[in-house]
């Protein structure tokens, strides 16, 4: 049907939306006939209906329309189907016959059936493509067609069963329907004509065609900007024809003058008759821009009460900081919606929605993050009806302590198999031997384990298919035995929702106050939209998908394309919006804050399958469109207000103007004007940028050479007062205050503000009080040849690191007996200086001037423990701060699973396991001594053949399960320890191949053997007596009922079993006798015969060793560590017949080494003894005289000098003792970043 149209245009300046002429004429509607205004963008309609109210009139809102608007209005005129606005039904209806439709090979190009699945993914990116062709008159003759029109189609039948109109769509359906109406539409027809307000560049195809057969129906007047259309000046039209003059004006149009332009640039006549001011805001960081715009905002609104437009082109990523910040300065302001993807409650049903899915499927961080994590409050039992065979008071609960030891040993990672892992493990597992408290361990281990058991019944409706035959296995108790009841599992992908939502705290959840947190609001959307899409889909005879990923699929999809709204006031006379947005809009003050080449990106957006050659072909190439959009939105910005202020971050590093005002500030330099943007708006005081008061935010800096200075925010300022020289916070926010707060209180300056602890002002002095004494504190590196660091500088020391504390060779080859007084701090001979006595822990800084000793560490209470283990007193010596923390207040960062690796502690646990492997083979039980006569190594069961190597291998096979497997660290720890390839461990497993004695651990079984002269006799010796777990140290020699009560286990004892010519050269020299004894062997006083002499080991994992570092990990157990000397004291109180002769580390690297220091009485045999490679330090460094000046060896003054260390340990925790010991410890001390006289540094807060 041919119609002619009516389409007229005229021209209108930049920066005003809406013509006074136009203004006027609506606002008098009983003078002229009823016209319909289309409004650029949304923002502006509901500026001009906010006008026209102010003016008293009452508006008919459908005379006013946006492009969207008015097709909507149109579709409902035209009587066409009803619109599916549900974005989240449609789109899955649409991915279901997708899916049908790609198996049924109808797209060939993009999926091929029987190969994978059509996924979500592949929809939205042919729906993205789809609806860039819609935008051309003919999108599907296309050659090059990947799919576009059979989705076309397949929209088309959703719209057929669903009896409706797709959104993407309605153009089309509106555009054929008016083309064929034979009738005008109802709200077109009582209007004399359309005005068309002035638009960005360009009309789409189709929209062209919807507006030119609007004309056809009804009169269209255009009103157009003027100037080059290539740029982008000119804007959208419809037809190519001259504008009207004062003769051919439209005569339903209300009569007025057509205005006429005079020049074609960036400002315009409605920018001059405002008399527009222009201010350059030079930023030295982005991140200045929000503050200096609420300074302005501040200024401006202090005296003026007009509109404010803030233009920033990223306000959809920075909208809650925004709110935030306007807030501050009493403007409330909000983003009306948002995503229900940002609501943190639907991120977490997400996060347990994917738990069994992908590469970290049950993954401890997982784990963690949906059921230890405050998002969403869980409630304590969920699953109150399962009830225990025998222990009814045991619960299905996880024990995080738990899941972290199985993740470590077992080497449990998140993936394929992850969770048949986690059950495997724990079906055997059994408090370990060194337990404290077994029962608790054991029910913790079995009521984790049938909690796994019943997360994975109630997740049966998400699980990959590997993971689902778990679900036919019962489980029986690791520690009962007993078969454990398991939840009925889901039907379905909303039957598990269900149960999760039945799970969670709503009371609690509901006390959510923070700000665009819907909390229980969120949930109800989402159960909302998945009902919806259910519904939808169903009433299309179309499958739910109702599990698995496919489910999870759905939850995300909702959680992109719902919105939710935020109830909240708002101010109308500030708003905050892009620049498509404000198009139109006009203000007194119009901020330009975020127009940088980051937020106001020029880039065009990328249409899958539509590279460079297709949109030639289809005419969508316009790289320059959205230069010409920017343009044209810049242009009237520039115009729309009385004080245009430009944020330019030029200055910083990586910022910058965007293209479009990049080029105007260029154009601006060229036309003379650039010194005009330099004077500061009208409204700001003359305060805030002139002067050197401490109130200005604005300071003047020089920026383009041979250009002046240039209006700057500044974040800080000083100002000198008589306090001193005051730093100055500008900030609006709670936290500037909070800052500012305390800049005042370093100069004890009054502020309003009040503290809310104020014994924490001194403790921020800590700092700088302890790093002053750092600096001043004596160092024995500065003490002269010959000459001794005396032991009372230890008052004066703050860290260790002043005195050489850990061994080096250099150190150990200095003598320190040679110095003038014992104990010492070091003794320095030639170039080096001698190893320290042990001072730690070193004493608490006090000062009667400084409230401060409760920050450096005295404490009103004290640390009392009726036991101690090595590792607690180590900690102690290490640093006391970190010690109480850690031990009595239980703080301390999550470690985690920081990596794929075998943890490093795991490592170092197995060997010692394979230790006990071969011991326990020889005969020597675990935890236990053995009773029958000791023999070496060599000489019993696992020195004949292959023995010793076979329960090597044994063990490896029963309890080290992550070994073998294919994955890289596996392989790599294979190849390590046994020197096996996976497949090599699989065919030995299956007894098709027997494995060399190769590998760490062949070594480690080798050196072992070569022990001739050393019979093991206990491993992990726990010292206990038949009435207690743990034995009294005699520490002091002058008190022995002092001391401390010692717990732990030694790793290794041996006792010296030596040929008879040995014993008889010992027994001459008093070592040795059969003599027996009831008191234990003296330790401070003169020296006996000892029945036995017994060596204590304890086992190291070290990298390598290279040459330079063996033997200095067995140094530091010597000089550093406590547990050679307690054990080695703990033995001989127990075996009054034993003397400890010897101890050291076994180093167990790339190969292992037996350590020993052996005591200076056994010195004559020393080059015949097999019991190890032999040191003998302690002569160069220790008196051979006790405490009480007795004669001794060098061995037994050690054990003392130890044990006094050991002692001075737990007196400083019983003294309440707590003051920090910096050094290079801090790099690894996982508080260090909460610690003010910490060495950390670097890392991530």
């Amino acid at each position: 049907m041919e119609r002619t149209t009516w389409v007229t245009s005229e021209y209108v300046p930049a920066g005003e939306g809406c013509p006074l002429w136009l203004f006027e004429a609506l606002s008098n509607p009983l003078d002229h006939a009823p016209v319909m205004v289309v409004h650029p963008t949304e923002l502006h309609r509901q500026h001009m209906l906010e006008r026209l109210h102010e003016a008293g009139v009452a508006v008919a809102p459908q005379y006013h329309m946006t492009l969207n608007r008015l097709v909507r209005l149109l579709h409902v005129d035209l009587r066409l189907p009803v619109l599916l606005d549900d974005e989240a039904s449609t789109f899955m209806a649409l991915h279901a016959r997708c899916r049908s439709a790609a198996n049924n090979a109808e797209l060939p190009f993009l999926f091929t059936p029987g190969v994978g699945e059509w996924t979500l993914t592949k929809t939205r990116r042919l729906q993205r493509l789809h609806a860039e062709l819609l935008q051309l008159r003919r999108p599907f003759v296309w050659e090059g067609d990947p799919g576009a029109s059979v989705y076309h189609q397949l929209c088309l039948e959703v719209e057929k069963a669903a009896g409706g109109t797709l959104p993407a769509l309605v153009n089309l359906h509106v555009l054929e329907a008016l083309r064929s109406t034979p009738e005008t539409p109802f709200h077109l027809s009582e209007i004399e004509g359309v005005v068309v307000l002035s638009g960005a560049p360009d009309f789409t195809e189709i929209e062209q065609d919807v507006l030119m057969a609007v004309a056809s129906l009804t009169p269209v007047h255009q009103l157009l900007n003027p100037g080059s259309f290539r740029l982008g000046h000119h804007g959208a039209y419809l037809v190519d024809q001259p504008p009207c003059t004062d003769d051919t004006l439209p005569h339903w149009l209300p009569a007025h003058t057509p205005w006429v332009p005079t020049e074609d640039g960036w400002q315009t006549d409605v920018g001059l008759q405002r008399n527009t001011t222009f201010t350059r805001l030079t930023l030295d960081e982005r991140t200045h821009s929000i503050p200096a715009a609420l300074s302005l905002i501040q200024s401006y609104r202090a005296e003026h009460d007009g509109r404010i437009l803030v233009v920033d082109a990223g306000v959809r990523e920075r909208s809650n900081t925004w709110s935030t910040a306007l807030a501050s300065i009493g403007m409330s302001w909000s983003p009306g919606s948002s995503s229900l993807n940002q609501q943190p409650t639907h991120q977490a049903v997400l996060r347990a929605a994917r738990l069994a899915q992908g590469m970290s499927a049950w993954s401890l961080p997982s784990l963690r993050g949906v059921f230890f994590s405050s998002t969403v409050p869980f409630n304590d039992d969920p699953f109150p009806s399962l009830f225990h065979p025998t222990k009814t008071e045991w619960r299905p609960r996880p024990d995080a302590k738990v899941l972290d030891d199985i993740a470590r040993q077992f080497h449990v990672l998140g993936g394929p198999g992850a969770m048949s892992r986690w059950l495997g493990v724990l079906s055997g597992a059994k408090p370990s031997f060194a337990e404290r408290r077994p029962a608790q361990r054991a029910q913790a281990l079995e009521e984790t384990q049938w909690w796994l058991a019943c997360m994975l019944h109630t997740w049966a409706p998400l699980l990959p298919p590997e993971d689902r035959h778990l679900l036919r296995k019962s489980i029986i108790g690791c520690t009962s035995g007993e078969p454990l009841p398991r939840p009925e599992a889901p039907s379905s992908g909303m039957a598990w929702l269900s149960w999760l939502l039945s799970t969670v705290n709503m009371a609690q959840l509901d006390q959510r106050r923070a700000p665009f947190d819907m909390g229980v609001g969120a949930l109800q959307r989402l159960i909302e939209a998945l009902n919806d899409i259910k519904k939808h889909l169903l009433s299309l005879a179309l499958p739910f998908p109702n599990g698995g990923p496919a489910f999870i699929d759905v939850l995300e999809h909702i959680g992109s394309t719902t919105d939710v709204s935020h109830q909240s006031s708002r101010t109308h006379r500030i708003q905050v919006v892009t620049p498509d947005d404000a198009l139109g809009c006009t203000a007194e003050l119009v901020l330009l804050v975020g127009l940088d080449v980051d937020a106001w990106s020029m880039r065009s957006p990328t249409v899958p399958w539509l590279d460079a050659q297709a949109q030639l072909e289809l005419g969508l190439f316009q790289t320059d469109l959205l230069v010409r959009r920017g343009r044209h939105h810049l242009r009237h910005l520039l115009n729309a207000g009385k004080h245009v202020v430009v944020f330019d971050s030029s200055p910083e590093e990586s910022g910058g103007p965007s293209a479009p005002l990049a080029e105007w500030l260029t154009d601006v330099q060229r036309s003379g004007v650039w010194d005009n943007m330099r004077a500061p708006p009208a409204f700001l005081p003359p305060e805030q940028y002139e002067g050197d008061g401490s109130s200005r935010r604005f300071a003047w800096v020089a920026r383009e050479e041979g250009h002046g200075s240039w209006l700057t925010p500044r974040m800080y300022a000083t100002a000198v007062t008589e306090q001193g020289e005051r730093v100055v916070r500008h900030g609006f926010s709670g936290r500037d205050r909070r800052q500012q707060l305390g800049f005042d209180l370093r100069i004890h300056h009054p502020n309003s503000e009040s503290l809310n602890h104020p014994p924490a002002v001194m403790n921020a002095f800590e700092g700088e009080v302890q790093s002053d004494r750092r600096r001043r504190q004596p160092l024995a590196k500065w003490t002269g040849n010959h000459e001794t660091f005396s032991w009372a500088n230890r008052a004066n020391l703050v860290s260790v690191d002043a005195v050489t504390l850990r061994p080096t060779r250099a150190a150990l080859r200095v003598s320190g007996t040679a110095a003038s007084a014992f104990p010492h701090l070091g003794h320095r001979e030639e170039k080096s200086m001698s190893l320290s006595v042990d001072p730690r822990p070193l004493p608490p800084y006090s000062t009667a001037g400084l409230p401060l000793n409760h920050r450096f560490g005295a404490l009103d209470a004290a640390v009392e423990r009726p036991i101690w283990s090595a590792s607690r007193l180590e900690a102690w010596l290490k640093c006391p701060r970190q010690a109480w923390i850690k031990q009595t207040l239980n703080a301390d960062d999550d470690e985690g699973v920081g990596t794929e690796d075998v943890d490093v502690l795991v490592r170092g646990q197995l060997i010692h396991q394979v230790e006990a492997a071969i011991l326990e083979g020889h005969g020597v039980p675990m935890g236990n001594e053995t009773m029958a006569d000791p023999l070496p190594l060599h000489l019993g069961p696992m020195g004949h053949g292959r023995a010793g190597w076979d329960a090597v291998l044994d063990f490896l096979q029963r309890d080290v399960h992550w070994l073998g497997r294919h994955n890289a660290v596996s392989v790599h720890r294979t190849r390590d320890l046994i020197n096996a390839t996976p497949e090599m461990w699989l065919e030995h497993q299956e007894g098709a191949q027997e494995l060399p004695p190769l590998g760490r651990l062949a070594r480690l079984l080798e050196a072992d053997l070569a022990l001739h002269h050393a019979a093991p006799i206990a491993l992990e010796w726990s010292p206990a007596t038949k009435d207690d777990r743990s034995v009294q140290l005699d520490t002091m020699p002058d008190d022995p009922t002092g001391g401390l009560n010692l717990f732990g286990y030694a790793d290794r004892v041996d006792v010296v079993a030596m040929p008879d010519e040995y014993r008889s050269l010992l027994e001459e020299r008093g070592v040795l006798s059969d003599a027996d004894h009831t008191e234990p062997y003296p330790l401070h006083g003169e020296r006996r015969p000892a029945k036995r002499l017994v060596v204590i080991r304890d086992l190291k994992t070290v990298p390598g060793p290279t040459s330079d570092t063996a033997g200095l990990r067995h140094m530091r157990c010597l000089f550093e560590d406590l547990q050679l000397a307690l054990y080695a004291r703990a033995w001989e109180l127990l075996h009054p017949n034993d003397r400890v002769v010897g101890v050291g580390a076994t180093e167990v690297g790339e190969h292992t080494t037996h350590y020993v220091e052996l005591d200076g009485d056994l010195g004559v045999l020393a080059e015949q003894l097999e019991i190890g490679e032999i040191t003998q330090v302690f002569a160069q460094q220790f008196p051979a005289e006790t405490q009480t000046g007795a004669p001794t060896s060098p061995f037994r003054r050690w054990m003392a000098e130890r044990l006094s260390v050991a002692q001075r340990a737990v007196e400083t925790a019983r003294s309440g003792h707590v003051n920090p010991t910096p050094g290079k410890h801090c790099s690894y001390c996982s508080i260090a970043h909460s610690c003010a006289v910490s060495d950390y540094s670097g890392g991530d807060f």
